[in-house]
């Protein structure tokens, strides 16, 4: 196995720590950091940053197992098929103001719309 592989590993391994230690309020940065972030509410910088680490981890073990590129559009894809998942969570376990739910609907919309253009054109690479 080469060395890019095995760093990839543990960057993908650290990602994963940081999401679900910080889905249990526990938080890590890299390497281990403290950052002052009031000005942004916490469920919204924390959706943003695992969502991150998540496509991230996610494109580490497609390349890893051997997976085909994937165009720029699948990219943004799995990125906000993550901020919806992890914003869902986060909102839900905050207990925020309803206009919150609002801003993940129209990244399902946006999701939607990838997929469908995806879908119609399947051997464009959407560089």
């Amino acid at each position: 196995m080469s060395i890019s592989k095995i760093l990839l590993i543990l960057l993908a391994s650290w990602g994963t720590l940081v999401i679900i230690f910080g889905l249990f309020k526990l938080h890590i940065f890299f390497p281990f950091n403290i950052a002052d972030a009031e000005a942004i509410p916490y469920h919204r910088w924390q959706t943003v940053r695992f969502s991150a680490f998540a496509t991230v981890i996610y494109l580490i073990i497609r390349y890893i197992i051997g997976g085909r590129p994937g165009g720029a559009l699948l990219v943004v894809s799995v990125f906000f098929r993550f901020l919806i998942l992890f914003g869902a969570i986060l909102i839900w376990q905050a207990d925020v103001d309803a206009s919150e739910w609002w801003i993940l609907s129209f990244f399902i919309f946006v999701t939607l719309l990838l997929y469908k253009e995806m879908k119609e054109n399947p051997r464009q690479r959407h560089w």
